[in-house]
């Protein structure tokens, strides 16, 4: 009803007054008798009085259009992932300039423009003519962030590095020519970079260097998994050396962070022969916390940040078979990136028969464990999951499943996601 009355007032305001009456003209009142004079006078001023209450009415109406307006504003540009309510729509938000990139963690309620939000590129994909369409996705939707292979499960190493060692066995590449003219091309367009180093799974370096492989201890050579990849040896502090050493080069070459991946001991195979010879460290998981120590001491000068990669169950199930305790790995880590593919949970996981089918509640309760399991061994890291941005099994994956698991990290504590699809 006030809604009405005001645009009464104001459709009134702005309508012309009826044309000249008898009351209103000069020759008439000449002559006219005093009372008829006195109503004139008291109409006079009351129309004087009701067009002010008029132009106030009018003036009101648009203060409170504007107002309106600016809160509306507000809680769109506040509310993480507003401007992307419908799928597939997105809106590019701006990320801090090069130098205040190690500001990019701090957590401000989820979705917000110093969440990092990244995917992740092959060599051959960032190496390639096609970089050009992976510049633009990066342009026009919410993205902020690239990972980029610099060092593959395969042993590769995917430039003309200079360490000694990746050239004596044969693993530099090509694939990108050059690691600092590609980590420009990102950060001129502010966005994060974050160069992936896959570190004990490696098929090359335990190939030409049996010494510094995980054995089988019924051969003697290379131990193989059942994908008949082999891995360089947890304990060897030349194979430390090495990983870090191909670090420290992306590192200099300009990238944010660091991403171990494969920080764990091997699983799916015959792990009845495997063989580490000397056990260095009397526990996995100390073995682990030491590379990411000593990374972490060699990288320190560099000002770049360290993430690693872990298994979606670690949180619940210490060292998820492979080595992965939290809280003995968190400590020495800027960033936790845990791998909560929904369909890499077992049947039942969280009270779900088929966890595949549930990405969002998956995602919010592995979000949940992390933020406890984690923060409790260092209340400073940044948790920033790997969403499962590919199908396997049912149902397949569109943007309604990969949007839902978003929006529970959203939902959650943690700070912003990564997207995997090898594709």
């Amino acid at each position: 009803m006030l809604c009405v009355q005001i645009v009464h007032r104001v459709t009134s305001a702005i309508i012309p007054y009826p044309p000249p009456t008898p009351h209103n003209d000069r020759r008439f009142l000449a002559n006219a008798p005093a009372t008829v004079i006195v109503r004139h006078v008291y109409a006079s001023r009351r129309q004087r009085h009701l067009r002010q209450r008029r132009i106030l009415a009018a003036a009101f109406l648009v203060l409170l259009i504007a107002v309106l307006a600016i809160a509306a504003w507000s809680f769109t540009g506040s509310r993480p992932g507003a401007a992307a309510a419908e799928p597939g729509t997105y809106t590019k938000v701006s990320t801090p300039k090069t130098g205040e990139r190690a500001k990019l963690a701090v957590w401000d309620g989820g979705g917000s423009e110093t969440a990092v939000k990244g995917i992740y590129l092959t060599a051959y994909a960032a190496g390639s003519t096609n970089l050009e369409a992976y510049l633009k996705l990066l342009d026009r939707t919410e993205l902020n962030a690239v990972v980029v292979d610099v060092k593959d499960v395969t042993g590769e190493v995917m430039y003309p590095s200079k360490v000694p060692l990746a050239n004596e066995i044969g693993a530099t590449r090509n694939v990108i020519p050059n690691l600092k003219s590609l980590n420009k091309q990102f950060q001129d367009r502010d966005v994060y970079t974050i160069a992936r180093v896959a570190v004990f799974e490696d098929d090359i370096l335990p190939r030409e260097r049996p010494d510094l492989a995980v054995t089988d201890s019924s051969t003697g050579a290379p131990w193989l998994n059942n994908a008949g990849q082999s891995w360089s040896n947890q304990y060897s502090k030349e194979v430390w050396k090495y990983n870090v050493a191909i670090a420290k080069e992306a590192a200099e070459a300009g990238f944010d962070e660091i991403q171990f991946d494969y920080i764990r001991f091997p699983s799916d195979g015959p792990m009845e022969t495997v063989e580490y010879g000397e056990e260095t460290f009397p526990k996995q998981e100390e073995a682990l916390a030491g590379f990411l120590e000593y990374a972490s001491d060699e990288l320190e000068p560099l000002d770049v940040r360290l993430a690693a990669d872990v298994f979606g169950l670690a949180a619940t199930q210490d060292g998820a078979g492979v080595g992965q305790f939290i809280d003995t790995l968190a400590p020495h880590l800027d960033v936790i990136c845990p791998m909560v593919y929904p369909s890499h949970f077992p049947p039942g996981s969280y009270g779900y028969p088929d966890p595949n089918s549930e990405p969002y509640k998956i995602i919010e309760n592995a979000m949940a464990d992390f933020e406890k399991k984690t923060k409790d061994a260092n209340p400073n890291i940044e948790i920033r999951p790997w969403l499962q941005d590919f199908s396997l099994g049912t149902p397949p994956y569109g943007p309604a499943e990969i949007r839902s698991q978003m929006d529970a990290t959203y939902d959650s504590p943690a700070t912003g996601w990564l997207r995997w699809n090898a594709s």
